[in-house]
């Protein structure tokens, strides 16, 4: 596996869930089945030219401007 730098730029907390919203670099051109997170994992999530939208059912622990745990498994 391989770090990939990423920061939380934006979370909103929901009805039911958490809406979280990660930059990464726009140079990685993996899909978002190759990505691994860290010990909280995604509900459901896209990626769309560096920007990971990301859902959560618990609280991640997560604020803005944190730096993100993300790796690629290629």
């Amino acid at each position: 596996m391989t770090s990939l730098p990423a920061k939380v730029i934006a979370i909103e907390k929901r009805d039911s869930h958490y809406q979280v919203i990660v930059q990464i670099s726009t140079k990685y051109r993996g899909s978002f089945n190759t990505l691994a997170f860290g010990n909280i994992k995604p509900y459901s999530g896209s990626l769309k030219d560096g920007r990971l939208d990301l859902v959560y059912y618990r609280d991640p622990g997560l604020t803005v401007g944190d730096q993100f745990a993300l790796w690629t498994l290629h």
